[in-house]
């Protein structure tokens, strides 16, 4: 024990013999912190120096244990707090059990740790760069549109650096972005579904629907960008356009063609009793069609001649000047409209002819069960088609709109003066903490050897 106090004694400087004019006993407890560290300045500053090194050396070395990146959202909805499909935006599904999951299947840890135990090591913290909507208004809130993701080394990965593992994080992340919140695709996504209970013809009507609906959307990504081509499907939206437009017309056309020339039918009479009550509904439609034509055509001919030329009212333009504009007179609405109705007609007109023409063939049909088989077939063969192309279809749409929104997410890497200006500041903070403690433990050396002194400690 005397030996520890001799120690303690060498090791530490009593404040008053170096300030023998200072009253320390009466002095407040900041005053005698600072004649204590004054005493023993240069064993604090030896004691800083060391930890700081110390430090040093450990917050360097952790570095390399960790990778930063800084996410950005580069469009439109992001200063709302969307996505581009004006759902809310939540950063933190970067961490999400899907993401974490794609994360570990590109890395083949499916065996090593579970999308929990990996989310673990990942932080995400709002940057600076965010807008504030409207102050002015109560309702309003704090949207940042930059975020720093980083991602803590986990000691069950052998293999795979932190560089590596954050790749994979904000690959896996922007392609779940992508599929998820990026543009529609509902029309490329080909299902035939339940077709046990449909008769043959409707079922090539079905094949024509949905091979229509593709086409659509392919035409207006080929009005949007003709010349794209995808590098995984090597295909362009025209070439995926004509690949549905020779499964309509070789295969489809070919499948109705059998269905309708042999009347195949799953159950005869209940189709042809469906086929005739559609049919006196469609009649109801064209009569009404034709009501509207005949009376419109009938308002024409007997509205007031001195009307029929053309009408010119005063108007003002944009410089405020007058001038005379030609305007629509009552014929111009009752023609148009006419035209509508006879046209509608006309399409009424032609389903009550296709349906009398199916109700004809399936009551003559003679079709055997080979030709059944053959329908069976050719529903199969049409169906394969269909889900090839729309497959390649999606996959060449997916590729297109990650080549045109490539820049909604972007991931810079977080290097540089960023990350030796986040060393230091670790390190600077660390000291002070560690003065403030070395600070208090001097306090508490200084009372206990007054107290030792005083004979308090016998």
């Amino acid at each position: 024990m005397k030996k520890m106090w001799k120690g303690l004694r060498r090791f530490f400087k009593r404040s008053d013999e170096k300030f023998t004019n200072v009253n320390l006993e009466d002095a407040n407890i900041f005053k005698r912190i600072l004649f204590i560290v004054l005493s023993n300045i240069k064993t604090i500053v030896v004691l800083m120096c060391v930890f700081v090194f110390i430090s040093l050396i450990v917050t360097y070395t952790g570095s390399f244990n960790k990778k930063s990146v800084v996410l950005s959202l580069n469009y439109e909805e992001a200063s709302k707090g969307q996505n581009p499909n004006l759902t809310r935006y939540n950063v933190y599904e970067l961490k999400s059990d899907r993401v974490m999951e794609r994360v570990i299947s590109n890395a083949g840890l499916q065996d090593v740790l579970t999308p929990t135990e990996l989310s673990e090591h990942i932080d995400i913290a709002e940057n600076s760069s965010g807008k504030t909507i409207d102050p002015n208004d109560s309702s309003t809130y704090y949207i940042s549109t930059s975020y720093t993701v980083s991602y803590r080394m986990n000691r069950e990965i052998k293999n795979i650096s932190v560089d590596d593992m954050m790749t994979l994080i904000c690959k896996s992340y922007n392609d779940m972005f992508h599929e998820e919140y990026v543009g529609t695709k509902s029309a490329l996504k080909y299902d035939l579904g339940d077709i046990e209970g449909k008769e043959y013809i409707e079922i090539a009507k079905l094949f024509t629907n949905k091979s229509d609906q593709m086409l659509r959307y392919i035409q207006q990504r080929i009005e949007e960008n003709a010349t794209y081509r995808s590098d995984i499907t090597g295909q362009s939206f025209q070439t995926i356009k004509k690949m549905i437009q020779n499964v309509q017309n070789y295969s489809i056309k070919k499948y109705s063609a059998f269905v309708l020339e042999s009347g195949l039918s799953r159950n005869k009479d209940h189709y042809i009793r469906t086929l005739n009550y559609k049919n006196d509904m469609l009649n109801i439609n064209y009569q009404k069609f034709m009501i509207d034509y005949n009376v419109r055509k009938q308002q024409v001919q007997d509205y007031d001649s001195a009307m029929i030329g053309t009408v010119m009212v005063p108007s003002i333009n944009e410089k405020q000047e007058y001038y005379m504009s030609r305007t629509n007179t009552g014929t111009d609405y009752l023609t148009k409209e006419a035209d509508y109705s006879l046209s509608q007609g006309n399409a009424v007109d032609r389903d009550i002819i296709d349906n009398n023409d199916i109700i004809a063939k399936v009551n003559a049909s003679t079709a055997d069960e080979e030709s059944y088989k053959k329908a069976d077939e050719l529903i199969k063969t049409v169906d394969e088609e269909l889900k090839q192309v729309a497959n390649t279809a999606d996959t060449t749409d997916k590729e297109y709109i990650k080549h045109t929104t490539k820049d909604y997410l972007t991931f810079t890497e977080y290097t540089g003066s960023g990350n030796k200006m986040f060393i230091l500041e670790t390190v600077i903070g660390t000291a002070v903490v560690f003065f403030i403690i070395l600070c208090a433990v001097y306090y508490v050396i200084d009372g206990y050897i007054r107290r030792k002194e005083d004979g308090r400690y016998e």
